[in-house]
């Protein structure tokens, strides 16, 4: 995660696949909290990415921060 990214507010809170992102992003919206994803390779990742590459699966790191009242 770039500092960039700390600064703003954003910190990682998920890596997952394709099947089960909606769900995620369905879960912190409901919670108050804005959601922001990131693409990433497989090699990318430090945990296993075996299911997700068998299932053709893109990979995403999953963001959230507070939602800012204007």
């Amino acid at each position: 995660m770039s500092e960039e990214t700390v600064k703003a507010g954003w910190r990682e809170v998920a890596i997952d696949g394709e099947t089960h992102l909606n769900r995620i992003v369905e879960m912190y919206e409901e919670l108050g909290f804005e959601v922001s994803l990131e693409e990433v390779k497989p090699e990318e990742v430090e945990q296993c990415t075996k299911c997700f590459q068998e299932r053709d699966e893109k990979i995403y790191r999953v963001y959230t921060r507070a939602k800012v009242n204007k």
